[in-house]
């Protein structure tokens, strides 16, 4: 087991094969970010593992970051799913991780971060060079998925 802040920092530097089936994972997720994991995972792309938490007691462990990639695994088929255990000295993280509470509403998601994350990458590309990513930016600034 790893820190909090370790294993999301670097997952896959602290990530260890865990059985599917031994992992809970909160439903609020949207479909559309699943399917494009999928997709991703389908090309052969890598993936971040997840962070779990497991149970203080029993042979369980509940997502605290990458529920869509944990159903996308899942929706695929794999029978274990590479993932950083983090230390959870009470069993509080666990019970409030498999009860949803670190899960945002799907909407958050796709009205909030991911605008914020393509914001973010136009700001990024920017900074780098700002002539040529006016270009760009202005023909994706508004996509038809975003309203």
């Amino acid at each position: 087991m790893v820190n909090f802040f370790k294993a999301y920092s670097n997952p896959n530097k602290y990530a260890e094969d865990l059985p599917s089936e031994k992992i809970l994972a909160d439903l609020k997720v949207d479909i559309e970010g699943v399917n494009r994991i999928r997709n991703k995972i389908d090309s052969g792309e890598m993936i971040k593992a997840i962070v779990v938490v497991k149970h203080p007691k029993k042979d369980y462990y509940a997502v605290l970051d990458g529920h869509h990639r944990f159903w996308a695994q899942k929706a695929l088929g794999y029978t274990t799913i590479k993932c950083a255990v983090v230390e959870d000295f009470f069993g509080l993280g666990f019970h409030m991780t498999k009860n949803g509470i670190f899960q945002p509403d799907p909407r958050f998601t796709r009205y909030v971060r991911i605008p914020l994350k393509r914001f973010y990458s136009y700001i990024t590309e920017f900074i780098k060079d700002p002539e040529n990513s006016l270009k760009k930016i202005d023909s994706k600034l508004f996509q038809k998925d975003d309203f």
